[in-house]
């Protein structure tokens, strides 16, 4: 069984700003987002374009899309606004603390035969110890993945769009496979939808 997670804001927003949220929904099993990382993606103005596009996805996904709570996010819901600011311009990582607390608890929750299929942009994920059922995926190999996979003609098309809309990712191959119980390596698109005949 495999869960989708998706820890930081980097890879929501690339997509939002292309409308290609659509590429996520193919996998076949629950997507899940942390607290902190929904309050970002919509904290902003409602007139950005990334914000509308990933409220109408994650409203339209019902249950397929899931808010995990952590610690760091409860207490950063109970702050007022304007501490939360002065916080953000101290620390302007400082939910990445929230992604540690998940890391933390995905290695040592995780069942034996479940894997987790981690897909981010922020470099910090790398260096974080999620267990060895992880799967650790950039969005630019996510990208290059679907290309080869025949979901999408180009990733290099895919980049250009996200650069016209005013936003660099660094063209990162990251991809770090699980391995299984047994030491074999498993593979994360068994569990993503791609056209027939592929």
């Amino acid at each position: 069984m495999l869960d989708l997670v998706i820890p930081d804001t980097g890879p929501l927003i690339t997509l939002a700003l292309i409308d290609r949220l659509d590429l996520l929904d193919r996998f076949q099993c629950p997507i899940l987002v942390t607290d902190m990382i929904h309050a970002e993606l919509t904290r902003g103005p409602d007139t950005a374009p990334d914000k509308a596009a990933f409220e109408h996805w994650y409203r339209a996904r019902g249950n397929r899309v899931q808010t995990v709570d952590t610690l760091y996010g409860t207490m950063w819901r109970e702050l007022p606004d304007e501490t939360r600011r002065s916080i953000k311009r101290q620390f302007p990582n400082a939910g990445e603390e929230s992604i540690r607390e998940f890391a933390g608890r995905v290695a040592e929750v995780l069942p034996e035969d479940d894997q987790i299929l981690v897909l981010f942009e922020e470099e910090k994920v790398k260096r974080m110890s999620f267990g060895r059922h992880v799967h650790l995926l950039h969005t630019w190999a996510f990208m290059v993945a679907l290309e080869r996979m025949g979901v999408i003609p180009s990733a290099d098309d895919l980049h250009k769009q996200v650069e016209q809309r005013g936003r660099t990712i660094a063209r990162d191959v990251y991809e770090r496979r699980a391995s299984a119980g047994g030491g074999d390596v498993q593979d994360w698109t068994d569990d993503y939808d791609r056209p027939a005949g592929i």
